[in-house]
């Protein structure tokens, strides 16, 4: 039995700040929830994980196979030297393989800097939590793949 592989793969990424203006995102180190063997979907579980790369999960329910890995983000083309209010990150598609079995994204937890440096990046980092659907039924072994976005307050 292959490992069941939680694998973020940022596809896109909107970021909006007060112009309503889009700026770009470099992906330094993708999210990824890492790779797993789900024993029992009896019950909601999870596994989460901090901006810092540490984690937790619930051991009656997964086997770990590799770890997970906080997402490190530059926002670029920000305005120069300006304070940033806040930082929201939202799911805009679970994780999800081919067979429509899928896992949430919820809980996003991300550190940013108190402004953008002089060259207007920020460094976002991220963490969430997955949670498998409780449903009963078995996850296939699949790669399960989502997108997030990541918007940046002024």
């Amino acid at each position: 039995m292959r490992p069941l592989e939680f694998i973020v793969i940022f596809f896109s990424c909107s970021i909006f700040f007060i112009s309503s203006a889009y700026a770009a995102a470099t992906t330094i180190q993708a999210i990824s929830f890492g790779s797993w063997i789900v024993k029992k979907n009896d019950a909601q579980y999870d596994i989460v994980l901090n901006p810092d790369g540490t984690y937790t999960f619930d051991s009656a329910a997964y086997i770990e196979i590799s770890p997970p890995q906080g997402g490190i983000y530059d926002i670029d083309s920000l305005p120069v030297s300006t304070a940033i209010a806040s930082v929201t990150v939202t799911q805009l598609s679970p994780l999800a393989g081919g067979s429509g079995k899928s896992f949430q994204m919820l809980t996003f937890q991300e550190t940013h800097p108190p402004s953008t440096d002089a060259s207007g990046v920020a460094r976002i980092n991220i963490g969430a939590t997955s949670r498998s659907s409780g449903d009963g039924t078995a996850y296939p072994d699949e790669t399960y793949s989502g997108n997030i976005d990541i918007q940046v307050n002024f």
